[in-house]
């Protein structure tokens, strides 16, 4: 058992979109060799028969698991139904690609959730060069995490999470309200993080993204640290060139130039940005990441067999 075990009330909630099945064993293996001791996973939106072996909420209608939001929801129902309060929300296609930090994701997280009465804590560091400086930075009793309280601040978005588990079913609830856009996870987000969104306000403000420098398992050197903070000034400057190129395609092409999703955040889950697919194709970023190890390489190879089947 790890020496520091989690909440008895915590889980992890792993949404599976039909079409990326086919990774859900490399995602629990990634999450048992890079997070130890880790709170029980449940898959989400799959049947009996097709979860097999492995834990799961099974879905109450397999005719409707299309909709994402109405699978989730479906879901986090069963689990408090189970006891429990909190949930890391990871999709498939977010796991782990390096150690994680075990005694910030049993206790610290979750201890937060109490102690400030948030709702929901982002575990995307808003120190990676994709965000911008639009929300308060609290201070180190607060793990300099940045509280999202700003009219357009990422409340509610779908990177890895831990949520209150009422708070997420009432977001589904909401994402539903519109049948014409068949509850997918981009309408659930677009819709959530409204500032006007039908949410109780203590909920909207009890949002947090952490500083994934301060809650890595190794933290960076000071010049690391500034490093980070350039980049991300500098990154930010040339993005807002964007909004006055006058063709899309110019656009498309500059960002693919900056590398805009090219972000690898550390912290105490260590992801990147954009998960293993891109518009269900292997993330090149990734790609590249994973060429540069022997371990890497061996993980590719099984996803490009994978995907070259489908």
């Amino acid at each position: 058992m790890h020496s520091t075990p989690p909440p008895d009330d915590l889980c992890i909630l792993v949404p599976v979109w039909a079409d990326y099945a086919w990774l859900v064993p490399i995602a629990i293996e990634l999450l048992d060799r890079h997070w130890p001791g880790h709170p029980p996973v449940y898959l989400l939106g799959l049947t009996s028969e097709q979860a097999g072996s492995t834990p799961h909420f099974p879905t109450s209608d397999p005719g409707r698991v299309r909709n994402w939001s109405w699978m989730v929801r479906d879901g986090v129902r069963q689990a408090r139904e189970a006891g429990y309060r909190l949930a890391y929300l990871i999709a498939e296609e977010h796991t782990p690609f390096a150690a994680c930090h075990v005694g910030h994701l049993h206790r610290t997280l979750p201890a937060a959730m109490d102690s400030w009465s948030a709702s929901y804590i982002s575990l995307m560091g808003w120190d990676n060069r994709r965000f911008s400086l639009k929300n308060p930075i609290l201070g180190p009793s607060h793990h300099r995490m940045m509280h999202l309280s700003a009219s357009r601040a990422p409340r509610f978005h779908l990177h890895p999470a831990l949520w209150r588990l009422d708070v997420l079913e009432r977001c589904c609830d909401i994402a539903l309200e519109d049948g014409s856009k068949n509850g997918s996870a981009w309408h659930f987000e677009k819709t959530c993080d409204k500032s006007n969104a039908n949410l109780p306000e203590e909920w909207k403000a009890g949002c947090y993204q952490i500083a994934a420098h301060t809650l890595s398992l190794r933290a960076p050197a000071r010049v690391e640290v500034l490093r980070i903070h350039t980049e991300r000034w500098i990154f930010n400057r040339l993005m807002a060139l964007i909004p006055h190129l006058p063709r899309k395609e110019w656009a498309e092409a500059y960002k693919r130039l900056l590398a805009f999703d090219d972000v690898f955040c550390h912290g105490p889950y260590p992801m990147i940005f954009s998960g293993i697919l891109q518009k269900g194709r292997l993330n090149e970023y990734l790609v590249r990441r994973l060429r540069r190890d022997a371990e890497g390489r061996i993980l590719l190879s099984r996803l490009e067999i994978e995907t070259s089947a489908r």
